[in-house]
C-alpha cells in the first residue's frame, strides 16, 4: 500500500503500535534506546514538540524541517521517509536480537496525521502527554517518565524536544497554559 511521503515544513502527529499489540518497550532501557535512535535519525530532519512512549505504542508531534534548514543533505521528500524507516528498522533489529524474536515489531506503516490548525497542535500536545493516564497505565500522567511533559516542566534543553520551543517564550508559555487548562478533559478532540 502506497503512503504519501512526509512533506518538508509540515507538522505531523506520528504514531504506531506493536504488531499484534505486542510490547515495543519491554524494559526501561528500551525507552531510552528508542529516544537515542530518534535523536540520531529524526532529530536532524525534524523539530519535536511532544512525545510519549508507552509499552505498546508511541506518539510524536513533530515538524519536518524546511528544505533550506536541512543544509543540502536531503534533496527530496522520499529521503525523509527513508530516515524514518531506518530509525524504526534499527530499533526493530535491536529488539529482535536482544529478545531472540523475529519478524515485524511494528504494526504496518507508521501512521501520521497532518496538523494544519494551531488549535489541533496545542491540544495534541496535551493528548500525547495524557496518554499514559488515558490508557490506565498510571493514575496521573505527570508521573510517567517516558514523555516530553517533564522536559516542558523543567525547560530541559537536553531533551529530544526542539530547543526552539524553549527559546520561543510565547510558544512555550502557550503550551504550558493550554496543558494546564485541559488537564482533565480532552475527550472532545479526535487525535487518531
Amino acid at each position: 500500500m502506497y503512503k504519501e511521503n512526509l512533506q518538508f515544513n509540515q507538522y505531523y502527529h506520528m504514531y504506531n503500535r506493536g504488531n499484534n499489540k505486542e510490547a515495543l518497550f519491554k524494559e526501561d532501557r528500551n525507552y531510552y534506546y528508542f529516544l537515542d535512535l530518534y535523536k540520531k535519525y529524526i532529530y536532524p530532519i525534524a523539530d519535536l514538540y511532544a512525545y510519549c512512549l508507552l509499552p505498546t505504542h508511541y506518539h510524536f508531534l513533530l515538524r519536518i524541517k524546511a528544505l533550506d534548514e536541512l543544509e543540502g543533505i536531503y534533496q527530496d521528500e522520499s529521503q525523509i521517509w527513508r530516515q524514518v524507516r531506518t530509525f524504526l528498522g534499527t530499533y526493530t533489529k535491536a529488539i529482535n536480537k536482544t529478545y531472540n524474536r523475529s519478524g515485524h515489531l511494528f504494526e504496518g506503516w507508521y501512521s501520521r496525521k497532518i496538523v494544519l490548525k494551531d488549535e489541533y497542535f496545542f491540544h495534541l500536545i496535551t493528548y500525547i502527554h495524557q496518554n499514559p493516564q488515558t490508557h490506565g497505565i498510571v493514575s496521573d500522567f505527570r508521573i510517567w517518565p517516558y514523555s516530553s511533559y517533564h522536559a516542558y516542566k523543567r525547560k530541559d534543553v537536553r531533551s529530544a524536544v526542539a530547543k526552539s520551543v524553549f527559546s520561543d517564550h510565547d510558544l512555550y508559555n502557550t503550551i504550558l497554559a493550554i496543558q494546564e487548562m485541559y488537564m482533565t478533559d480532552i475527550s472532545d478532540f479526535d487525535f487518531g
